[in-house]
């Protein structure tokens, strides 16, 4: 499990929370809220991502993928 927050000047604008849900041929399977504070907008979704790329590319296709 992780979680990110995104704030400005010390305020929260927007919180990540994934869970890694196991491994698939592709890489691991992660599960995801995304949650925009201004708009109180909650995304949920799944991506495939290789481990071995790190957190921050993680990061980066669960926002792509939120954004959708």
């Amino acid at each position: 499990m992780f979680t990110v927050e995104i704030k400005i000047n010390g305020s929260l604008i927007s919180h990540i929370y994934g869970h890694n849900e196991g491994d698939t041929a592709n890489g691991c399977k992660y599960r995801y809220e995304f949650y925009e504070v201004e708009t109180r907008k909650v995304t949920n979704g799944f991506v495939v991502h290789p481990r071995q790329d790190g957190i921050t590319e993680l990061i980066k296709i669960i926002l792509k993928d939120a954004k959708k």
